[in-house]
């Protein structure tokens, strides 16, 4: 609703500035679309459905002044039998939308009283009331505009045949062949076909298949092979899909430890390396399947091979499932349900039952599908007492949804997946052991940093076997801040407005002040938020990968839905920050960390991948005033498929606050990793020459040692990639959009150019 009242110049964009809270307004009407069209009836189509693929929320529909449907969930689609309604020549269909928040009170207040809930009970707000994206109700990283709507496209479907659905369910064989059958849902009359591969079955043999295909593998694990499954009625309907095989397993297996939490890939042990993704926009209806398209592929590139589907969102489209089974990323799905209790009446766990029976059947046949998980936090809400035990309800409402609902619809229409009731799983021990901790028994989403202690030194305190969530918040672009008008203040009032993390400023640029110096300007800020939230996930990803007992990483959170200050480490303008660009790094199947100690500095190799890693590691030191470089040494390195390596350097003899140490790995392109032996806002350095060149992409000719340095085009406040520590003598900075380079070769510009040192002359060779 919000767009087309934008669009008719109504309200403001709601992003901009400040204007969210003031078109509040929006949420609380009743809203009407109308549109007529022209029909005619054809012999051969006898049977018309009308199809709404999304409608948001609660709402009527009207055909020629008939009410012909009443629809409450945003996550199903709705179709009705027009064959009997429509009329020939002009029709008109009316939608009447009715307010989600006012909808949502009404239902809270009669369910609190006829379940005696106090109306005091935090975390049972009314956005548990509707079945719609909860994050439209406002999150710690995104705005309230809960609106209302067609958020989907609407269909006339006119046909004597078709085929509603179709799956293909796979059983690997003992001989390595797979079994397949399909399941369709036929419609109306006509005989099916299904060809898979150079076989066909029809009419009325069994739609099964026996097959000795190559397996689909994760990125980094294999290839992800693909193949061709065509469905066609004799009517002309045809259905084709893309299918990949193999078998995917949750382990969960006791051990000395607690209990295991860690993916199986075609009876292989992998590694998760990955990320949560939210709604790519707060108004649904404006994501767009080129980006989603362009997001995964660069995924991919940066090592990731899983992305969790995030609870409070939606089920994704079909364009992103697509991708991730074509780029090899295998996804997590949370049914939608966060950081809430629900009502889990009779009534209730029906329209979850078909809501989960229509999303499993949709899904289920996903090479990429990994885990379905019931919701997100909702038992740790209920077992922490969010808001204090005086305002938590009587009982867990909601449980029977997850432990009994959403677990019979899984177990019955997709026994190939495994099923987790919430996540974390890790809330409590499973039973008392010395030593151990609730995170040692499952997926752990580690909040102590950022929500609890704020530095991120204290990722090294978990004992997590999976770490789902963690993350560390910081600005977005300066293009982002430019598009919203923030102005160039610290202290700007926009720029804090478009910050829901729950910090003020002053706390939020604390954080960044325990290792960087203060920032004076909203540019400033930008960098070294940036710099640090980088620093905090890399920190956080190599203890976790150098633990052999945690087998996997989903940072919190990959993307953002509106301009924001947020975890994210890719912003709303689609440019990726610092941390984004270090995953390629730290998410490559062999990683390099040091932890640097007061005489040592221990160098950590952590491998994942189908085949041993057999190489060497160089190490040297520089002096970051004079650039002088010490060779410390290079040393062999075996390290088999999810092993560890470790050596220890000796830096005493260093001056600690003019020392880089730099390690790599011979031979391989952007394994560097680089660390000081102080903090970033103590290490002594001077600024140096920059001289660029564009052709295919941006190089710099750097005068001396340089560290964290970015380079942008100052006209259209555009970042390149950005970020790099190097010696003197040229770097290649692979630019974030080309034709940005192909522009700044062709015009006079002003590149601006910063690092740790401070700002720096940059001139054009």
């Amino acid at each position: 609703m919000h767009l087309d009242l934008v669009r008719h110049g109504i309200i403001p964009d709601p992003f901009i500035a400040m204007h969210e809270p003031g078109v509040a307004w929006v949420d609380e009407r009743r809203w009407s679309y109308e549109t007529t069209f022209e029909w005619t009836p054809s012999p051969d189509h006898p049977i018309r459905v009308l199809r709404f693929e999304g409608l948001d929320t609660v709402c009527e529909v009207f055909l020629n002044g008939e009410s012909v449907a009443r629809h409450d969930n945003m996550f199903v689609p709705l179709e009705i039998d027009v064959t009997s309604r429509l009329q020939r020549g002009k029709n008109e269909l009316r939608i009447d939308f009715e307010s989600a928040v006012k909808v949502g009170q009404g239902r809270r207040r009669e369910y609190f009283d006829a379940n005696g809930i106090d109306w005091k009970t935090q975390w049972f707000d009314e956005r548990a009331f509707v079945r719609k994206a909860q994050y439209m109700s406002g999150w710690d990283w995104g705005p309230r505009l809960v609106s209302c709507g067609i958020w989907q496209p609407v269909k006339l479907l006119e046909f004597r045949g078709r085929i509603r659905r179709i799956s293909y369910l796979q059983e690997r064989l003992s001989s390595g062949r797979f079994r397949v059958v399909a399941e369709p849902e036929i419609e109306g009359e006509g005989r099916l076909a299904v060809a898979f591969g150079d076989q066909t079955r029809s009419g009325g043999d069994p739609l099964e298949f026996e097959l000795a295909p190559e397996l689909w593998w994760p990125n980094g694990e294999g290839a992800q092979t693909l193949y061709p499954a065509i469905a066609t009625m004799d009517t002309g309907h045809r259905v084709e899909k893309q299918i990949g095989f193999r078998t995917a397993r949750l382990l969960r297996e006791r051990d000395d430890h607690g209990r295991s939490f860690e993916f199986e890939v075609n009876g292989r042990r992998i590694y998760a390396r990955g990320a949560n993704w939210i709604p790519n926009d707060s108004f649904p209806s404006r994501i767009c399947p080129c980006d989603i398209s362009t997001q995964i592929a660069r995924y991919k590139g940066l090592g990731l091979n899983m992305l969790r589907v995030w609870g409070g969102g939606f089920y994704e489209s079909e364009a992103f499932y697509d991708e991730c089974d074509l780029r090899g990323i295998l996804v997590w799905q949370d049914f939608p349900f966060a950081c809430s209790y629900y009502p889990d009446g009779a009534a209730e766990k029906e329209i979850v039952r078909k809501e989960a029976t229509e999303q499993v059947l949709r899904l289920r046949d996903r090479a990429s599908l990994a885990l379905w998980c019931g919701n997100n936090e909702n038992e740790a809400l209920w077992l922490g007492k969010w808001g204090g035990a005086e305002l938590a309800p009587p009982r867990y409402f909601g449980e029977e949804i997850y432990s009994e609902v959403l677990r019979d619809v899984v177990e019955e229409l997709d026994p190939a997946h495994d099923y987790i009731r919430t996540s974390p799983t890790a809330v409590e021990p499973e039973e008392e052991v010395p030593g151990l901790t609730e995170e040692n028994w499952g997926d752990a989403h580690y909040w102590d940093v950022w929500h609890g202690r704020g530095d991120w030194v204290h990722y090294s305190d978990s004992q997590t076997r999976f770490s789902s969530e963690f993350g560390f918040a910081s600005s977005p672009s300066l293009d982002a801040w430019r598009q919203i008008g923030a102005g160039s203040e610290v202290d700007s009032e926009v720029a804090w407005w478009h910050n829901k993390t729950g910090k003020t400023p002053e706390v939020f640029r604390g954080y960044a002040g325990l290792h960087y110096p203060e920032p004076q300007t909203l540019e400033n800020w930008t960098y070294i938020s940036q710099l640090n939230q980088r620093d905090a996930l890399r920190h956080g990803i190599e203890y976790f990968r150098r633990n052999e007992l945690c087998r996997g990483t989903l940072i919190w959170q990959m993307n953002d839905c509106w301009p924001v200050q947020s975890w994210a480490v890719e912003d709303y303008s689609r440019l990726l920050k610092p941390a984004g660009h270090e995953l390629r790094r730290l998410y490559a199947p062999t990683m390099l960390s040091l932890a640097v100690g007061e005489s040592d500095a221990e160098l950590y190799v952590a491998h994942e991948g189908p085949e041993p890693f057999d190489g060497n590691a160089t190490v040297d030191a520089f002096d970051t005033l004079t650039g002088e470089r010490t060779p410390l040494g290079a040393f062999p390195v075996t390290v088999c498929p999810g092993g560890r390596a470790k050596l220890s350097i000796a830096i005493a003899r260093f001056t600690r606050n003019r020392t880089a140490i730099r390690a790599a790995i011979a031979g391989q392109d952007g394994s560097e990793r680089w660390a000081w032996l102080c903090e970033p806002k103590d290490l002594q350095l001077k600024p140096v020459r920059l001289t660029a060149r564009a052709s295919e992409e941006l190089s710099v000719e750097v005068g001396g040692f340089v560290a964290d340095l970015v380079v942008w085009d100052d006209d259209d406040l555009f970042a390149v990639r950005n970020r790099i520590d190097c010696e003197e003598g040229w770097e290649a900075m692979t630019a974030a959009n080309t034709a940005v380079i192909y522009n700044l070769a062709s015009r006079p510009v002003r590149l601006r150019a910063r690092s740790l040192a401070g700002e720096h002359e940059i001139s054009m060779d």
